[in-house]
């Protein structure tokens, strides 16, 4: 299921096959490849004056001449096209990015505002489609830009996202983590938090841990996680060695509630907004994929692995955690 979070109860939910999600993540990554959208590294202000230079008039233009600079950025893109690309596959039958039309374009974003998604929300996935159109121009030739067609569906729905509420996305991934762990009160909430910021686990499985759990190998099991099935984390030497110190061969004994009000006295301390345990969960996903990547694991299968290490069974569920 891919799934486009937001504030309302009314929220977009696609379902795909595995086949048609492998499908699309791969057109995805080959249409990326192909381009030159990824200018990672790159200079986002050499290039704005790259495209003044070459005569690009207004933020439009400019913004299309510009490729994505950093890693976030692109997590991002490539998880609101996704989205996209999944509805698209869902809801308008196309089995190829190159069949989407300006007027598919059009009704995505009028369908976020018709289930009341945020301004910004809405402005940022129109931001993301202005970009893919170019993209797709760079990955396979056609008579008519889609950059010109598919503005123009765009602006076609100005004054419907320009009436949509305007609110801030909640932002899950803390902005410093690793400080709100450091102010947590003692050694074993402290255990408790790295082991959602290093190794994805979710409360009640980091609540849980227990030395007496980990064999030879360093793997700790995790008994009846998520859906009563057993969850195994390989640690490194050393978290392993933590591990045993602090909980020797029992349980850590860390209730949740005791553990979730001193992480909110920590975001307190630290300046930080209280995002929930979870949003250490989404610190993990996008800090690991960012690491499989560089690594030179595609995107696809990276998606497959977090999904797996966090507990999931389904690739696409990942995109949640890289989109804020």
């Amino acid at each position: 299921m891919i799934r486009l979070s937001q504030h309302t109860e009314d929220r977009l939910d696609i379902e795909l096959s595995n086949r048609k999600e492998a499908q699309l993540s791969l057109q995805l990554d080959n249409a990326i490849n192909k381009s030159d959208i990824n200018q990672i590294g790159c200079s986002r202000y050499d290039g704005k004056q790259a495209a003044l230079a070459d005569g690009a008039h207004g933020s439009h233009e400019i913004n299309q001449r510009i490729g994505i600079t950093s890693h976030a950025s692109m997590d991002k893109f490539r998880s609101q096209i996704h989205v996209f690309g999944g509805w698209c596959y869902d809801r308008q039958g196309i089995s190829n990015l190159n069949q989407i039309k300006p007027d598919m374009v059009a009704g995505f974003l009028g369908e976020l505002c018709d289930r009341d998604y945020a301004r910004n929300t809405v402005q940022s996935y129109a931001s993301a489609l202005e970009k893919f159109a170019v993209v797709l121009d760079q990955s396979y030739s056609t008579s008519t830009p889609r950059s010109e067609s598919w503005h123009a569906a765009i602006e076609g729905v100005r004054d419907e996202i320009s009436e949509c509420v305007q609110k801030d996305t909640v932002a899950r991934a803390y902005a410093d983590p690793q400080a709100i762990i450091d102010n947590l009160p003692s050694e074993r909430l402290q255990l408790v938090g790295d082991m959602q910021l290093h190794y994805g686990l979710r409360i009640a499985d980091a609540t849980k841990i227990d030395g007496g759990k980990i064999d030879a190998d360093n793997v700790l099991t995790i008994c009846n996680s998520k859906g009563g099935q057993d969850h195994h984390v390989q640690l490194t030497d050393a978290d392993a060695q933590r591990v045993r110190d602090i909980c020797g061969d029992r349980c850590i004994g860390i209730k949740q509630a005791e553990y979730r009000s001193a992480l909110q006295t920590a975001c307190e301390a630290t300046g930080q907004t209280w995002n929930g345990s979870h949003g250490l969960r989404h610190n993990y996903a996008q800090h690991r994929m960012h690491e499989l990547v560089d690594s030179g694991t595609s995107h696809s299968r990276a998606l497959v692995i977090v999904s797996e290490e966090l507990g999931h069974h389904r690739a696409e569920i990942t995109h949640t955690y890289l989109d804020g």
